[in-house]
């Protein structure tokens, strides 16, 4: 494998534009929405109210577009694993300001691809909106070192192939899968039915 492969969504320019597009909508709203309620409820200037509202409209536009664009991915090359994963909207919003400045980003874990002993491909519940419950795929990196490091690939839709070309990747250079769950299968579907087949396996337990 001579190029990179990309397990997740890599944000670049291009996806910001497009998030900003598709909620400047929201945008709008807040920014007109705060210029009217200054103007109808505060004895502010007419001009200052609309300023205020300006500002609004970026605030908002600051929030959602980097909550919409940056999303954990993975990045795999002939050498290294190369995992970038943000924790909490102000990592997602420097991300956001790095791609627009064209500042160069790094990955908070890299793993020399000579240094798995074998991977473990496994899944893990989490809590969604409305008391809903979920799961994440999860795959554990062992390394010949002893360590283990935990990897949850994405929390964006994965392509369907995408995982199928890791894990080909992987036995290719005699890295074992380690499949207890037979997940794999269900990785080239659709996240609905891996999620069927995860409740499914929970209620075997």
């Amino acid at each position: 494998m001579n190029e990179t492969l990309i397990i997740g969504r890599k944000a670049t320019r291009k996806n910001i534009l497009v998030s900003f597009i598709a909620f400047i909508f929201y945008g709008l709203i807040g920014g007109i929405g705060t210029g009217g309620l200054l103007t109808f409820l505060t004895p502010l200037n007419r001009s200052i109210c609309i300023f205020i509202g300006i500002i609004a409209f970026f605030v908002t536009m600051l929030i959602v577009v980097p909550l919409a664009t940056i999303t954990d991915y993975l990045e795999i090359n002939p050498i290294f694993i190369n995992y970038y994963v943000y924790k909490g909207y102000f990592q997602m919003l420097l991300e956001t300001i790095n791609l627009i400045i064209g500042k160069q980003t790094y990955p908070q874990k890299q793993i020399n691809l000579n240094d798995i002993k074998n991977i473990e491909l496994s899944y893990e519940p989490i809590s969604m909106l409305w008391a809903q419950k979920g799961y994440k795929i999860k795959l554990l990196f062992y390394l010949n070192n002893q360590s283990i490091i935990p990897i949850y690939p994405s929390g964006h839709p994965i392509r369907n192939n995408d995982y199928e070309k890791l894990f080909v990747l992987l036995e290719n250079k005699s890295i074992p899968i380690i499949d207890k769950h037979h997940l794999r299968n269900f990785l080239k579907t659709n996240p609905l039915a891996i999620t069927n087949y995860i409740e499914k396996l929970e209620k075997t337990k």
